[in-house]
């Protein structure tokens, strides 16, 4: 078979750099499948045989969850194969995939909730939500320094700060240097 030749020849390239090691990286480059089964199911038997059993069923509940997704992220960064991605380290960019994957399927399943049933999922999860958000009033004032209220003259500066105002200040910011860029 006869291959078009490119402008670049990788294959030469990669022919002539070979890898160098000086024996501190190699541990870290290697495979620890086995490493990570022994560890999983020893936590498993240890879950199984020598822990005293929960009567909550919220907690089993979560914490069975929480047991599935860090099995399913364990097996996901030994098992998939690496992307293009190869530094810090490929575990990592497995492990960032296996993440995505998983936050997928959650979201999967949300979908197949009704909105009640997925507000009280979440509810599961966080507490505090559920609860109505006090409105803000970003307009009504627009001055940054009160002389009327010489204990605290820029509480209506410190009242209209919040993490949404932050975020967009940051994201205008982020998209500029994007924009300048472009």
């Amino acid at each position: 078979s006869t291959t078009t030749p490119t402008a670049y020849d990788w294959e030469s390239d990669k022919r002539r750099s070979k890898p160098f090691d000086d024996g501190t990286m190699s541990f870290f480059w290697r495979a620890h499948t086995i490493t990570c089964l022994v560890i999983a199911m020893s936590y498993l038997f240890y879950v199984a045989i020598l822990e005293q059993p929960s009567e909550d069923s919220s907690y089993n509940t979560k914490r069975g969850l929480l047991a599935c997704a860090g099995f399913f992220l364990v097996f996901g960064m030994t098992q998939t194969p690496d992307g293009v991605f190869v530094r810090p380290h490929p575990a990592l960019w497995r492990l960032v995939l296996c993440f995505s994957v998983l936050y997928e399927i959650i979201l999967i399943y949300i979908l197949f909730q009704t909105v009640d049933d997925a507000r009280q999922l979440l509810q599961n999860i966080d507490p505090t939500l559920g609860v109505p958000l006090p409105d803000k009033d970003y307009g009504g004032s627009c001055r940054i320094y009160d002389w009327e209220h010489p204990e605290d003259p820029f509480h209506y500066f410190k009242d209209k700060m919040d993490f949404f105002v932050l975020s967009h200040f940051f994201g205008w910011w982020l998209k500029t240097l994007i924009v300048r860029d472009y």
